[in-house]
Order: C-alpha cells, then structure tokens, then sequence
C-alpha cells in the first residue's frame, strides 16, 4: 500500500466518524467478542440524548440505560436479537443521566469479519418520546371525555366487557350504576353553560373519589354518568356504594360560579341476574334510573324487583329510626346480672329496645347494624348513657340496693372524641357515682387500634367508671394488649356459653377464659346462660357472674324494681352432693339395661345417674361430681367411645369404662390408646366381675386424688422452704 493510499484511507475512516459524530441519531457500538457486549463507541448524539460522557459509559453495557425498569416486552426481543445474531428493532423505556424517562427507539444491527463472524452490534437510537406521547395523547383523547377526564363510552364499553368476563369465571358479580343529575337543565338555563360545565366537572370529581382504584366512572354525555363495579361479592356491596354516591353528590358545592345544592337519582342493574351482555345491563341501569327519578329523585332503584323491595324497606327502617329518637321511640330494658357465688343480682346490662307504633317492638338485630352504617348510632349511643344513668339514679332514690349498670359501646361511638365528655357530663347530671357504672366495649373494637384503645380507656378510668371487654373470644386479641388495656371484666361471649357442656372445645376456650381473666385479677362474666348445666359448671370453674334467661330475660325498669325489691336471687347452692359422695354414671339407650345396673349396684354405697343418651350423660356431668362412668358403645346420635373421648377432655380426672354386646375392635383400641377408656366390660355381665371393677374404678380414681393432694402439699412446703 503506498503512502498516498494509506492517507486517503485515514481521510476516508475520519469523514465517516466526523458523519457518525454529526448525525442526529445516537450511534452506539459494542464488542460482542466480550462478555456482557460493552460499549467502545458513542457518538455525540448519543450524550445529548442520555445526558452521558463518554467517559461515563464505555466499557458498560446499554441495559445501565433501563435502569432497573427490566420488566419491558421489547427486552426480551433486543436479548433474542443478540443470542442469534441477527437484526433487532424496540422500542423500550430508557432513562437519562438526570432520571428523567425517554421513549428509545433502537435498530440494532451485527458487523461480521472476514470469516462471517459477528464481532461487534452497531445500534441506532432516536428519542421517540415527542411522537409517542403525542399517540399516547390521541389514545387518551379517544378514550375520555374532555370536560371531565373520566372515561367515554368507548372506555367504558371495554371495561364493562372486561369486568363481565372477569366475573363470569370467578362467579363474581358486577353492578352497572347509571347516575343523572336532577333538574340539571334549570341549572344550565338559569345560571349558564359555564356554570353547568363547572357543575359537570364537580360531580365527576366526586363520583371518582368514592369508588375503588379497579371501579371505572364514565360521563356519557350531558349530565349522564356511569359507574361499574366490578369484583363484587355481594348485592349489598352496590347499595352501599349506590347510597354513598348519591349522598356524595348532595353535599353542598362550592363553585366559582354559584354555591348549590344539587341532586342525583341513580339506577342500578346486576350481572348476571338483570343482565349477561353489557349493552343489556346499560339499559336496564337506565331504566331503572328513571324508576329513581319517578319516585321522587335523590335516591336510588334497582332494577330487580325483588331487591328493590329489600332495599326500599331498609330506607324505610333509616327513615323511621332517625324519628325514633325524637318522638320518644326508644326504651331500654335491663338483664339481670347475678353473683354465681352469693346468688345476688349484683347489677344489669341496659338493653336497647325500639317500640314503633306501627311496626311494634323491632328486633336489634334489625335496627342496630343499621345505625351503625349510617352513623345514628352515635346519637342513640348517646341517649342509652344518658337514660342509663337518669335510671340508675331513679333506682338509687327508690333505695333499691346498690348495684352497676354496664351499657355496650359501639365500635364508631368508641371511637368518638367526645366519649369521656358524654360519660362524664351523664352522670354529673344525674349526680351518679362513676362507679356505678360500667361501658361494655366489644373486643373486636378495641382492637381495631390498640394505641388508641389504651388511650381512651385511660380517659375513661380517670372518670372512674369500670369497663369490660365484651364477646371475648370471638375476636383476635393479643395477650400483649390484653394486659395493657386498663379494664375490669371480661365477658365470655354467649357463642362459648351455648356449647359449654357439650363441646371439649368450646369449654375449653370458656374455662381458658375464665383463668386468664382471674390470673390478670380482672373479674369475669358469662352471658347467655340458658340451663341449669352451663351455670353449674361455669359456678364449679369459679365464674364470677352470669346473665342470661335461665335467671331472666331482659326485662322493663318497672319490673326490674319489682324484681329488686322481693329479693329475687339465683340459687347459690343448687342440689349437687358433696364431692367425697361417689357418685356413678351410667349412660345407655335402653331403660331395662340401666335398671338392671342400678339393681346389680344396689347396696354398693354409690350415688347413681342414669342417662339414655351421651348428650344427657354431657348435661348430669355438668351439674354433678362424678368420679365413674359407665357408657355403653352403640347408642343412637354418639358413639360411647366417642363419648367417653369428650369427656376425657372435659373431665381427665373421671375414670371412664366401656359396656357393650358389641366390640367394635379399631374404635376401642383407639380410645384406650388415647386413654379415654379405663377398662372394657362385655354384655351380658357377670354381676359380681361388674361391681368388683366399678369398685376398682372408684379406688383408682381416689388414689389419684390423694396423690394430687400429697403432691399439692410438697409442693407448699417446698415453696415456703423458698421463701423463708
């Protein structure tokens, strides 16, 4: 090669750099011989475009440039392009030097030797964010509405189809919620179209901020808007929102035009009960809107008959329940609380009552979740402290006996700030002791935050009333806040009450209950009592108190009074023996096998209980002292071992002896396995083997009490040893 030739190759490489470096474009090259592609070559495009020197990035490799944002479809393409070494084109989100975003649209391209072999990849990179955004704001422009922003029909079309689809696989339901401004044609006539337009943007605004981020609000045109909710599990899911929508609406605006009040009646349709296709459901939202509108606006219709029916009587209820209060509606009745110990009524629980003079005495079952959506129950809670106190202190100046009145506190009333001062202001004016009286609060709200619980309850014990945590149990507390929490009584929730005498597992939560409140030296009641059983084995477990019908249903002051002065109590005692009486159970379905047990038993110096069935032999466990039982094994409804397994968790200490003609071989040996039975006897007996083992049984069960006992001693001394 001469030298005038070499020169004119130099001339020649450095025009193309000098074109590269001048090109609009960014221009990039990497070395595909080395790991990772590094960069070797930018031109300058490519540092106006990234905010990069060159310095900066040769030696990296382009993906610096997503800048953790990996999760791009166009990605995998340029890495597909790269491994079989061959042309590539995306467009991908890059990032510059500053952090700002910027649309890169790149042509990679390989450059192949001598021998065919692909040694480096050249890419051509251009911002494309000007094109993009402006297609992005074209999409936006065809898919929105352009006063509001919400989506347009088309959008929202999608979307419902969308949601349809969704629902239709995961049994699901959607609610189509067609929205109409009432009387907006006065409005754009008398104030303008500006003020209209205004209005518009308003109740969208409002719509939008009362909806989940998966729902989709559209405005179809004038005052017509469109709500779905998707993913709804429920009906009431659409009253609730279809309500809260049309109370949004109503609230007073603040325009630069004009301050107002308006209105909306709004039409709800369900899928896929009023509808499969989304054009159908649209219609029937529709016209069930202009049901909304026919009956006075401001309000809102389904288009199932059915549900409209239950959603009307529901506001019907709200409206007749925010008269109660004024028009002297609400009464409270009282549910005797008893001492288990001395059987005295040692106070009650006031009991909310609603007589309408129409519907009669309302279930609160009915009318108290109903206040606590709509927020009533906040006044009414209100009135129960307020006329609670006013009673106590009638009571006190009948010179009926000191007792404490407990009232519940609903979850939202807890949470109001003014909670002490009500309390507080209550019984100043009805000059009552502040222990005297008693807030109920649920569990489940006092832990919804325990921060703030802890707060409230010490503004409450500063006033000096006591306060109890009820339907214990049922909600999730935790033992730390449980100790933290300055109360005085747990209540075991009714739920725990109904199974105690036949569920191990219910009993034991009541029981656990029961030692849990008397190891934080916090009182404990039951509520719910209905039997003899469940009180007797609650008083066995040392319970404190008790409520419930087995003593009294609540009742109206007057006959509470009565009650108080005849000096009604609940039985301290009942009629169980002592525990040193050995007491025998014996349980089987058939009259003349118990019969011929007692007769056999005879003489033998034992108290005997006899039950025809597991669930009878469950309720003489509760109210008796029994050390032995004898169950047969095939009776109707429980199996004796089934039985007998119960009561071992119930009762460890009895000993328990299976009876039966019949062997069912895997049942027994489990239950013996399990220890849950202490000896298997076949029918028919021999009557002198049948009382040497009940005898047997009895000595066992004695020897395990005084072993108990001498451990219990050793125990004593041991730990006084400690202390001296």
């Amino acid at each position: 090669m001469t030298e005038a030739t070499h020169k004119q190759q130099q001339e020649r490489l450095r025009l193309l750099e000098r074109a590269i470096d001048s090109t609009f474009n960014a221009i990039l090259i990497t070395d595909a011989t080395q790991p990772h592609n590094p960069l070797i070559y930018v031109n300058s495009a490519f540092e106006r475009i990234t905010g990069y020197s060159r310095e900066e990035v040769l030696g990296r490799n382009c993906s610096f440039l997503q800048n953790g944002d990996r999760d791009q479809p166009d990605v995998l393409e340029l890495r597909s392009a790269i491994r079989e070494q061959r042309e590539g084109r995306a467009v991908l989100r890059n990032y510059r030097k500053d952090g700002s975003m910027f649309w890169n649209e790149l042509l990679i391209a390989p450059v192949r030797d001598e021998q065919n072999r692909v040694t480096h990849f050249i890419g051509v990179q251009n911002d494309a964010s000007e094109r993009l955004n402006y297609q992005a704001q074209l999409e936006h422009q065809a898919t929105h509405d352009a006063l509001t922003g919400l989506a347009n029909r088309s959008l929202l079309g999608d979307r419902l189809e969308q949601a349809i689809v969704f629902a239709r696989r995961a049994g699901r339901l959607v609610a189509v919620m067609m929205i109409d401004i009432d009387r907006f044609k006065l409005v754009n006539d008398t104030l303008g179209h500006a003020c209209g337009d205004a209005l518009i943007r308003e109740v969208g605004g409002r719509l939008s901020r009362c909806v989940r981020p998966g729902d989709t609000v559209a405005r179809l045109g004038g005052d017509e808007f469109m709500v779905v909710m998707s993913d709804m599990a429920s009906e009431d899911d659409a009253a609730t929102l279809a309500r809260h929508l049309i109370e949004t609406v109503a609230t007073p605006m603040k325009l630069d035009c004009h301050d107002m009040i308006v209105t909306a009646s709004l039409g709800v349709a369900l899928y896929p009960k009023d509808g499969e296709q989304a054009a159908d459901l649209m219609k029937n939202a529709d016209v069930a809107m202009y049901r909304a509108k026919d009956l006075g606006r401001n309000s809102f219709q389904f288009y199932s008959p059915e549900f409209n029916a239950r959603t009307l009587e529901r506001l019907e209820l709200e409206t007749r329940l925010r008269g109660a209060l004024k028009q002297g509606e609400l009464v409270l009745h009282y549910q005797p609380q008893a001492d288990l110990q001395s059987g005295r009524v040692i106070g009650a629980e006031a009991l909310i009552r609603w007589n309408h003079p129409v519907l009669g005495m309302v279930s609160p079952a009915d009318f108290i979740p109903l206040a606590e959506e709509t927020g009533l129950i906040v006044p009414i809670g209100e009135w129960v402290i307020e006329t609670a106190c006013r009673q106590l202190k009638a009571w006190q100046d009948e010179g009926l006996p000191d007792m404490v009145l407990s009232v519940n506190v609903s979850a939202r009333q807890f949470q109001q700030e003014n909670l002490s001062r009500v309390v507080e202001q209550a019984l100043r004016q009805n000059e009552v002791e502040a222990r005297c009286l008693d807030l109920e609060v649920t569990e489940s709200a006092a832990m919804r935050n325990p921060d703030q619980t802890i707060a409230i309850l010490r503004q409450l014990k500063e006033i000096g009333v006591k306060v109890s945590l009820d339907d214990f149990g049922t909600g999730y507390s935790s033992l730390n806040y449980l100790k933290r929490f300055p109360i005085d009584t747990l209540k075991i929730d009714r739920s725990f009450v109904h199974d105690i005498t036949t569920d191990p597992d219910v009993a034991a939560i009541a029981l656990s209950v029961i030692s849990l409140a008397h190891s934080l030296k916090l009182g404990v009641i039951a509520e719910g009592v209905e039997t003899e059983a469940q009180l007797s084995l609650l008083r066995r477990h040392r319970c404190d108190r008790m409520q419930g019908f087995f003593f009294s249903r609540p009742v109206p002051a007057g006959e509470f009074a009565a009650m108080q002065r005849a000096g009604r109590m609940l039985d301290a005692h009942g009629a169980e023996p002592s525990a040193s009486v050995r007491t025998l159970l014996l349980v089987d379905d058939e009259a003349f096998i118990l019969n011929a047990l007692q007769r056999v038993l005879r003489g033998q110096g034992y108290r005997i209980l006899k039950a025809s069935s597991a669930e009878e032999g469950l309720e003489l466990l509760a109210l008796n002292e029994v050390q032995v039982i004898v169950s047969d094994q095939r009776m109707p409804g429980m199996k004796g071992t089934e039985f007998l397994c119960r009561v071992k968790e119930m009762y460890p200490d009895t000993i328990r002896i299976v009876l039966s003609g019949y062997t069912d071989l895997a049942l027994v040996t489990e239950a013996i396995n399990r220890g849950a039975i202490f000896r298997f006897l076949s029918k028919p007996w021999e009557d002198d083997q049948i009382r040497a083992q009940i005898h047997e049984a009895f000595v066992v069960h004695e020897a395990k009490q005084d072993k108990m006992q001498t451990a219990g001693m050793q125990n004593a001394e041991h730990n006084g040893e400690k202390i001296k």
